[in-house]
């Protein structure tokens, strides 16, 4: 079944793993503040296919409108746009009495990676569904801290390791999207983008021999 998404973000600079729930055979981003000679508005390009069947250089898409007005580019190799598919649709979710028991120092967010996901002990009186990664770490779990009821509100354990509660149903979602490097981003631009997964992906391979230009296989 064919999806289409648009939406936006505010760049930071970084590397954006982008979450849309589906890899996409095109996508298109758009960066309107960029302030290069001739291009009011920066795009980028980038096919799907590209990274399945083009060589090295020739697999992250290509820039649209730096230089000189309608000039394109393709971009290096980790300088670009690729698919990311973790293969997974929930990310490992540990007790929090498991964490103490081992001693063990979670795993911080960071910009490419999610951090560790905990969920309430049986013994505490948070719901057990609710689900919460750490997003700033520095020590070993100790003492269960009192779980914040809502989406996005963070408490501090006794480790010093900072919980922020997770929505449920985005996180059992799977990590699918693109993968946008820092080199085509700047801290503070805005970025739109279309993506695109079609129902068909075709590859028509070589057309030399296509008895005037028709594919003979085609229905």
């Amino acid at each position: 079944m064919n999806k289409i998404k648009v939406g936006h973000f505010l760049g930071d600079g970084g590397i954006v793993y982008l979450p849309l729930g589906f890899v996409p055979d095109y996508f298109r981003m758009c960066d309107i503040d960029s302030t290069v000679t001739n291009a009011a508005v920066a795009i980028h390009e980038w096919f799907e296919r590209m990274q399945d069947d083009e060589a090295t250089g020739s697999q992250e898409g290509w820039a649209l409108g730096f230089a000189t007005l309608g000039y394109t580019t393709l971009h290096a190799d980790d300088a670009g746009i690729t698919a990311y598919n973790t293969g997974s649709q929930r990310p490992t979710v540990t007790d929090y009495a498991t964490l103490i028991s081992g001693s063990t120092t979670p795993t911080a967010k960071t910009a490419t990676a999610p951090g560790t996901y905990a969920k309430p002990s049986t013994t505490s009186a948070t719901d057990r569904s609710a689900i919460f990664e750490c997003v700033g770490s520095t020590g070993a779990c100790a003492a269960e801290p009192t779980w914040p009821d809502a989406v996005g509100e963070q408490v501090t354990d006794s480790g010093s390791n900072i919980w922020e509660r997770v929505d449920v149903s985005l996180e059992r979602g799977g990590y699918q999207g693109v993968c946008i490097q820092d080199d085509i981003q700047t801290n503070t631009h805005e970025y739109y983008y279309l993506a695109l997964q079609a129902d068909q992906s075709i590859d028509h391979g070589d057309v030399d021999g296509w008895t005037d230009g028709i594919d003979p296989n085609a229905n």
